[in-house]
Parts: C-alpha cells; sequence; structure tokens
C-alpha cells in the first residue's frame, strides 16, 4: 500500500491511496458528511462491497456519459436529501468518474467526490487530474468543468475481475506518462510485459503509483490548463479521440491513444521534435501489450474531430511531441498543417 497528497489551488489536498481496500477506506471517510450517495454502473454495482450509501445505477461506458444522465443523478440525490454537506462517491471507469465529478462540481453550486476507480484506464489517469465532463455533438468531454475530488481510492481487487482486453487498455495511458516524462517508467513497462500480463501485484501498484505521481505534478504545475504544462497529458490524445469520435466510440480509449502516439511520434519525426527510433518503440511495447489494432476508419471523420478539437487556438494547434524517451515540448503547428500530416502518416486511415 502506498499513498500520496497533491495539491490544488481550489480544493486544497487531494489524498491518493494506491491498493487501499475501497470499502474500509469509504467507511472512515463517511463520517466527515452530513450524508452521501454512491454512483455506480450496472456491471461494476454486484462488485462493490461498500453498502452505507444510497446507490444510484448509471449506464456502462460512452453510452450512459451524457447531459441526461447527469440530470438523473440529481433528481436522485435531492431526492436522497443530499445537501451542501453531503459527498458523491464515483465507483467505477472513468466515463462514471467523469459524470460523478460533473455532476458534483454543478449540484448546489458544488459537493465533494471521491473516485474510486474500477478499470486499470481509471486506476492510472481518469481517476485524477479534476478534469470532468460529457460527451455531446459527437465529441468526447466538449461539456465540463475542472473540479478535483477530495480523495481517490485504488483498490487492485477490481483488477481481478476485468477482462484482459480490458485489463491492458491502461496501459496506453502508463506508456504515455513514460514516453513523454519518465523513462523509468517507460523501461519498467517495457521491461516486465510478461509480470503485466499475469497482474503480478506488486508491479501494478508499483506503475499505478507511478503513473499517478507523474499526473499530480503536471496537475500542480497547470490545473487549469492554462500554462501549457498539461498539455503533455494530451500526448495521443489529438488523434486518439479523433478516432474514437470517428469510430463512434467501438475503438477503446486505450487503443485509440495507443494509435494516436504512434501517428504524432511519426509526425514529430517529420517534423524534427523526435528521435527517429520512437516511433518503433512506441508500436513494438503496444504490439507485445495486444495494444495495436488493425482498423480503418473514415479520413475525413477523424479530420474534421481534429479540427474541432479543444486544444485548437484561431488557427493553430498548441501539441505535445516526444522529442526522446521520457522528454517532451509543446509545439504549436498550423491546423491545415497538422491535418496534412496526419493524413499522410496515420496509416489506418481510410
Amino acid at each position: 500500500m502506498r499513498s500520496f497528497t497533491y495539491r490544488s489551488r481550489c480544493s486544497g489536498e487531494v489524498r491518493v491511496l494506491v491498493n487501499y481496500p475501497h470499502a474500509d477506506e469509504l467507511s472512515k471517510l463517511i463520517d466527515k458528511y452530513t450524508g452521501c450517495i454512491m454512483i455506480t454502473p450496472s456491471s461494476v454495482s454486484s462488485l462493490v462491497s461498500f453498502n452505507k450509501c444510497p446507490r444510484i445505477i448509471i449506464k456502462d461506458g460512452e453510452e450512459g456519459k451524457d447531459i441526461e444522465t447527469v440530470l438523473d443523478i440529481i433528481k436522485k440525490s435531492i431526492g436522497n436529501s443530499l445537501d451542501r454537506g453531503g459527498v458523491m462517491i464515483g465507483i467505477g471507469g472513468g466515463s462514471t468518474l467523469d459524470i460523478t465529478g460533473f455532476t458534483a462540481a454543478i449540484y448546489m453550486r458544488g459537493v465533494d467526490y471521491v473516485n474510486v476507480p474500477t478499470t486499470t484506464l481509471a486506476m492510472v489517469d481518469a481517476a485524477l487530474g479534476g478534469k470532468t465532463g460529457v460527451n455531446a455533438v459527437g465529441l468526447k468531454n466538449v461539456i465540463g468543468v475542472v473540479k478535483q475530488p477530495s480523495e481517490i481510492i485504488v483498490d487492485l481487487t477490481f483488477i481481478k475481475t476485468l477482462p484482459t482486453s480490458n485489463y491492458l487498455d491502461g496501459f496506453s495511458e502508463v506508456l504515455k506518462y513514460g514516453v513523454t516524462m519518465d523513462k523509468g517508467l517507460f523501461n519498467k513497462l517495457s521491461n516486465n510485459v510478461d509480470k503485466v500480463m499475469s497482474k503480478d501485484e506488486g508491479l501494478l501498484e508499483d506503475l499505478i503509483y507511478g503513473s499517478l505521481v507523474n499526473k499530480a505534478r503536471v496537475v500542480e504545475a497547470d490545473e487549469y490548463d492554462k500554462l501549457g504544462v498539461r498539455i503533455v497529458l494530451n500526448y495521443g490524445h489529438t488523434v486518439g479521440h479523433a478516432l474514437e469520435s470517428a469510430s463512434m466510440f467501438s475503438i477503446s480509449h486505450g487503443k485509440a491513444v495507443g494509435l494516436g502516439m504512434v501517428c504524432e511520434s511519426s509526425i514529430g519525426v517529420k517534423l524534427g521534435y523526435t528521435a527517429s527510433d520512437v516511433p518503433s518503440y512506441l508500436t513494438e511495447l503496444l504490439s507485445r501489450l495486444n495494444l495495436i489494432q488493425g482498423i480503418k476508419v473514415n479520413t475525413d471523420s477523424v479530420l474534421r474531430a481534429i479540427a474541432g478539437d479543444k486544444k485548437k487556438s484561431g488557427d493553430f494547434l498548441n501539441l505535445p511531441m516526444v522529442t526522446e524517451i521520457g522528454d517532451w515540448i509543446k509545439v504549436k503547428i498550423k491546423v491545415s498543417e497538422y491535418l496534412r500530416l496526419v493524413r499522410d502518416s496515420c496509416t489506418y486511415l481510410a
């Protein structure tokens, strides 16, 4: 078991617990509040051993990540007399945690919330950072706010229940942290793929803890994504989110980000920012983790999604570019030029 705290400018300290039993920690936590609501998808509800709060069941994944789900949670929270001294507890994957955080941010002008991630992807990435949101008009997370959770509880027992493909999906984000800012983490993942496959608990604790510490440092430095530091967390996501949107979310987030990193690193090589061996390192490691997917998506749909990316400022995109394993720089590039490079560099565009 390992823990640390990071600091939010608005919320104060956020406590992060890795490899702790969720029921024990939540039982201690709720004594500080006047009431609680637990939000969880139907696929996870039977795995949750904590039963001291009213439970709201939502749809799984992207299907339930919309404003109607938010309004339903608000209605049921009012029905359960949750006041401003209460807490919302999200137990599930990234979509559930996004919904929980967004609802908590707007309910009665803001109540505390706690994240209990149940997927690898949520454990290493979505649970921490405070970016919340819902999908709309065919775009991912286009409505949202920044609000930090008061606590994050990572319980590794949930990993044992995950299907292999779902379990492995999160390691694209671990790889993202490694390739952009932590060569040691990159090497630890690369050198222990066999232990990843066997769900070695010690290794998982190390990889999850290392990923969250890296993300927390970035969030502390640029919580509201205004200084150009937090942009590093978007590596692979400009193309990756476009792939998700173009496929109507049939491509998993982890695989989309993996493909996005390969494409974006190839663009970096063409522009002279990225070492020439980075795309092959990424492709090889993603292949060993079964995260390279043979797909064909519509080129125009991908380019249209990129053109509407939130990182766009006027006619330009502000993007992270890896220089070598473990290091990166911020690059400003004209949207039209980037779209041309994506068309030329992403081999999976149809």
